[in-house]
Parts: structure tokens; sequence; C-alpha cells
């Protein structure tokens, strides 16, 4: 009796560590006033008003250099996953309370009253596993990216003896004042105080593209997981099912309002991030190729070290971003085909020749809707899979060979 009292303990601790990445979405939602449970219309306002002003000017920037290819390429390694970080926060905000009803039935599975073996438990706490460490490696990279991308031209100006960059063009002297991004200015910067002001007027898009770049992301890791780890508990029980005992109704009846409980959620996610999903796949793909384009520039560049290295690290680190988050999609689409998948298994491996004829009607049923797994789908093109991976890297590869002959 104590041993099984310390179990049950022990369960729940699991389960109460496990929630903890629901709370890490709380704060992360919540800094732009998206949590759903807790909104502010206000902070939403605020920020997003913020980052789509800046939005704008980017392209602006985008259009009144068009006819210069090196000047739109720097624009697109910015505007393409800026315009990702629109999708997610305008998707975010759009979907609001249909992410809050199914964070709400996510909440409910988090007691040890729910499960009747440590073995589901374990299944559904080493989904919540996954979610913690890309949480981690989501902030952590993220955080280095975009500070990183901020102080380049800080760091550009220290190489240089903190003084800033000055070219010399046919006995004309110009002084050049980096800025972190590329906005249109409706001014010119002619000395140290106007570019001290607008440098620090863009210093809050750090966090806004931060955090609107996270957010979306790990919401939808931490509940594509959770619907993985109930659906690999619902395999269990399935098989669990005891078809020896005369009527075996409850539990089948139990199972069934498992499974739809779970189809649901997942149609809701699909539904929410679907747009999301299909920016992420055509930008990933364009930026695949942008960044690895810059990258190989400014390796062939004989300029000073000093300026090169910041640059290089920038691109390198954003690369690696754009793949994490590829690689985090697809990942969580591939776990939710495969538990799909094993729920189907499970329902056709059941006994349904020991059942009574009212059950093996009810688990042909089951059959037949298992037979379409629940999948992430990219604006209703394609599925998300590690396939899509292996699919973006070699499209991106191949524009950016056509890339480099063209230019």
């Amino acid at each position: 009796m104590y041993n099984f009292t310390l179990e049950k303990v022990q369960d729940q601790r699991d389960l109460d560590l496990a929630v903890k990445v629901l709370s890490w979405n709380k704060w992360l939602m919540s800094t732009l006033g998206l949590w759903p449970l807790q909104s502010n219309d206000l902070i939403f306002s605020i920020s997003f008003g913020y980052f789509s002003l800046l939005m704008i000017l980017e392209y602006l920037d985008f259009f009144l250099c068009i006819g210069d290819l090196e000047r739109v390429i720097m624009n697109l390694t910015e505007n393409m996953g800026f315009s990702q970080i629109f999708v997610r926060m305008s998707m975010l905000w759009l979907y609001n309370d249909e992410i809050g009803e199914v964070i709400t039935e996510a909440i409910k599975d988090f007691d040890e009253i729910n499960y009747k073996t440590a073995e589901e438990i374990k299944a559904f706490v080493n989904y919540y596993a996954k979610s913690m460490i890309f949480f981690k490696l989501m902030m952590g990279f993220v955080a280095i990216t975009a500070s990183l991308y901020y102080f380049t031209p800080v760091l550009v100006i220290l190489e240089n003896g903190g003084l800033p960059e000055i070219v010399t063009n046919e006995n004309v002297t110009q002084i050049i004042y980096l800025l972190p991004y590329r906005f249109h200015l409706f001014y010119a910067i002619e000395n140290i105080r106007t570019y001290t002001i607008t440098y620090i007027w863009q210093l809050p898009f750090v966090f806004i593209s931060a955090f609107g770049q996270s957010t979306a992301d790990c919401i939808m890791v931490t509940l594509v997981f959770h619907i993985c780890g109930q659906m690999s508990v619902l395999a269990l029980r399935i098989n669990n099912i005891d078809t020896e005992v005369r009527d075996c109704g409850p539990e089948m009846r139990h199972v069934i309002f498992m499974h739809v409980r779970l189809l649901r959620m997942g149609k809701i996610i699909g539904k929410a991030f679907s747009a999301t999903l299909l920016a992420h796949l055509l930008g990933a793909t364009a930026l695949v190729c942008i960044l690895g384009y810059q990258i190989l520039t400014n390796l062939n560049k004989d300029d000073d070290a000093g300026v090169l290295v910041p640059l290089l690290i920038k691109f390198l680190l954003y690369k690696f971003l754009v793949l994490l988050v590829l690689y985090a999609h697809c990942i969580v689409g591939e776990n939710l085909l495969t538990e799909s998948a094993k729920v189907c298994e499970a329902f056709y491996n059941c006994r349904w020749y020991d059942m009574s004829k009212n059950n093996a009607q009810m688990l042909i049923l089951c059959m037949a809707r298992s037979q379409r797994p629940l999948c992430l789908i990219a604006g209703k093109f394609t599925m998300f899979c590690l396939s899509t991976l292996t699919d973006v890297l070699k499209t991106s590869m191949g524009y950016l060979s056509v890339l480099r002959s063209f230019l």
C-alpha cells in the first residue's frame, strides 16, 4: 500500500513538471496580450500596431530598391522573416478563442486520476519532455539571433575604433550610419544624435519580433505534442480493453469519447495554424536559399574580417533558427501521423470477435474514422512531415544554385 501511494505521488509530480510548459507558454503569450484565458487587447494593439507600421516601412524600402537585385536580396533576408511573424501574430489573434478552448481541455489531462497505469503517464509525459527541449532551444536561439541582428551595427562600429563607416567615391567622402533593419526613413541621418534616436526607437522591434516568432511556434508544438501524448495513451487503452468480461460497453464508450475529443482538438489546432504553416513553408524555402546566398557572398568578400565576422555569425544563427523551426514543425507533424496510425492499428488489433454486436458495430465506426489520420496541413496544400523537410531543402538548394548563376 505504501509503495502504491509513493508511485501515485511520483506520477503526479511528473505531471506537475510537465504542466510547467503551459506556464511558460502563458508567460510568453501574455507579453503580447495573446494568452487566450486572459487576453489583453490593449497590449496586443500597441505591439501589433508598432510591428505593422515598421513592416510597412520595410515593404516600402523593398519597392524603392526594386531595381537593385543586391539590395532586394538584403531586404528579403529580413522581409521574409518579418512577414512570417506578421502572419503568426495575426492567426493567434484571429483564433484566440479556439486555441483557448484547446488549452482548457489540455489542462484537464494533468490529473493523475485520469490515468489507469504508470505506463500511460510515462507515454504522455515523454511528449512534454520534448516540448520542454524545443521551448528552451527556441527561446535561446531567438534571443541570441534577435540580439545579434540588432547589435551588429554596434559591433561593426566598435571594430572600426568606435567610428562609423566612411566611404569615399569620386573625391566625395560619405559617412555611413548602419542601422539594424532596412526600414525606409523619411529623413536623412546626418549626425550621431539623429542616428542614436533612430537606433533607439527601433529597439522595441527586437522584443516584439522575438516574441512574435516564438509564441506561435511554442504553443503549437506544445499543443500538438499534447495531442500526440493523449493519442499514445488512447492506443494503450484500446489495446488493454478487456473483452473477456460480459460487457465491455462502458470501456468502449470511454475510448470512443476520448478519440472524438482528441479529433476535435486536432481539428481546431490544424485550422488555427494552417495559414501559419503555409507562410512558414514558403518563407523557410526562400530564407534557406537567401541566407545561403548571403553566407557564400560574405565568405567571398575581401573586406575587413572585423566587419564580416559579425555578419556571418548573424546569418548562420538566423539560418539555424529557420531550420530549427522547420524541423520542429515537421517532427510534430510526423509524430501526429505516427500516433494516429498507432490508434488505427490498435482498433484493428482489438478482439472484436469476443465483443457483443453493439460494441463490434461501434468498433467498425472507429476503424473507419481512424483511417483518416490527424495531420498538420499547410493551407490545405501539403502535410507537414519529415519528407517535407527534405523537399524544402532540395528546393532551396535548387533556387540557390540558380540565384548564384544569375547574379
